[in-house]
């Protein structure tokens, strides 16, 4: 129950709240794949199920204005994580989309961003995570 009223932590609608939440127990309850955790606090966050790939591929590495690397990879859904801030285009690295920072739920840490355009997905910091190797999978 706490993951799920974790997601009220960010300001949403209901029913993007309700989409969420149905997704998390969705990951929650199935062995569809391998948890996926935040490294910090060991909240979940997905499963090896929603990995996706984007523009040919699920791994990417891009550099930010200042000139930080990020490794992540795609996720079509990441229910254990909040989107935070106003959307923008600004910098993006996929064009045609706009972005969002999007932090665990269970302790704040950034994870990576939140993707929209006619398709969404979470572009998340492969060091910042933590695959569950005792999950099935």
């Amino acid at each position: 129950m706490q993951s799920v009223l974790s997601l009220y932590w960010f300001d949403a609608t209901s029913s993007d709240l309700h989409e969420a939440a149905q997704v998390l127990e969705e990951i929650l309850d199935t062995d569809k794949g391998k948890k996926i955790r935040c490294r910090i606090c060991r909240h979940i966050i997905t499963d090896d199920s929603q990995r996706i790939s984007i523009n040919g591929s699920h791994c990417h590495s891009r550099s930010n204005p200042a000139g930080i690397t990020f490794d992540f990879e795609c996720f079509q859904a990441a229910p254990g994580s909040s989107a935070r801030g106003t959307a923008t285009n600004e910098y993006t690295w996929f064009a045609g989309y706009t972005w969002q920072f999007s932090v665990c739920n269970g302790c704040g840490e950034h994870l990576g961003w939140l993707f929209k355009s006619e398709r969404v997905f979470y572009a998340l910091i492969t060091e910042r995570l933590l695959l569950d190797e005792d999950s099935p999978g």
